[in-house]
């Protein structure tokens, strides 16, 4: 899970639209929030993941659903309240159900931030709070074969990319011979890795916690900035990795 930038309202959904929309629902009970301009508006705001799993949704199996964060059942003058709005995978929705995030609140990415409530150990959350906790329980996000060891492969392959790429440039920097060719893979290497780390990735959260928090990533900074490879687009990646970074503890 990774903190979220808002957007601003779908143009089409006006206060004036907001207030029919909302006493049709209260009336019919119809899903009036499936909307093309609202899920593709909302879309936007997670990069198409889900906002809570970080899995790419518009795939198959992994349909994009529209999330009340305050349950519709309880709160029906929300319905289509734009700051209420997320896109969510279907497991997350379903895990979700009625819970109350008033009396019982949990983490919204949209205005919270992740990393002040949870941390990473063995690739699996731990909370920080009582928030994250029941953020963690409500969505079950350790579960094991939805979520748990998705992130595990994803982001132990991330570490073993890290430690190639460190193993490269320790050849690199005592080479006599410093080559186009050598240069430019490990800087294409190094930028791939990176841009799995950066908020439109999926699992980016995993992915630059662990890289970040990896001994490889300081030797492979120095070394880069020894040789001249580290630039500013290399600054630029790493600032985003630490936007989706958590704390990670062994």
């Amino acid at each position: 899970m990774i903190g979220l930038n808002d957007v601003p309202r779908p143009d089409e959904l006006t206060d004036e639209l907001v207030i029919q929309l909302t006493q049709k629902f209260k009336t019919t009970g119809e899903a009036v929030w499936k909307k093309a301009f609202i899920m593709d508006k909302l879309l936007e705001v997670t990069h198409k993941k889900c906002a809570f799993s970080e899995c790419l949704l518009l795939e198959e199996g992994k349909y994009p659903e529209v999330e009340h964060f305050h349950p519709k059942s309880l709160y029906p003058d929300e319905v289509v309240d734009w700051s209420n709005l997320l896109p969510i995978s279907s497991a997350c929705n379903k895990a979700k159900g009625d819970h109350d995030t008033k009396n019982e609140p949990i983490i919204n990415p949209r205005y919270d931030t992740p990393k002040e409530h949870l941390y990473f150990q063995g690739y699996r959350f731990k909370a920080k709070s009582e928030q994250g906790q029941r953020t963690i329980d409500v969505f079950d996000l350790n579960n094991r074969k939805q979520w748990a060891e998705k992130r595990s492969d994803i982001g132990m392959k991330a570490v073993e990319i890290l430690e190639e790429i460190r193993n490269r440039l320790k050849e690199y920097d005592t080479s006599f011979s410093k080559t186009t060719l050598a240069r430019n893979t490990i800087v294409r290497q190094l930028r791939n890795l990176f841009h799995a780390g950066i908020p439109n990735a999926e699992y980016s959260a995993v992915v630059a916690s662990y890289l970040l928090h990896d001994d490889d990533f300081i030797v492979v900074k120095h070394l880069m900035q020894k040789n001249a490879l580290w630039d500013s687009a290399f600054e630029l990646l790493e600032t985003q990795m630490r936007f989706c970074a958590l704390d990670v503890k062994e």
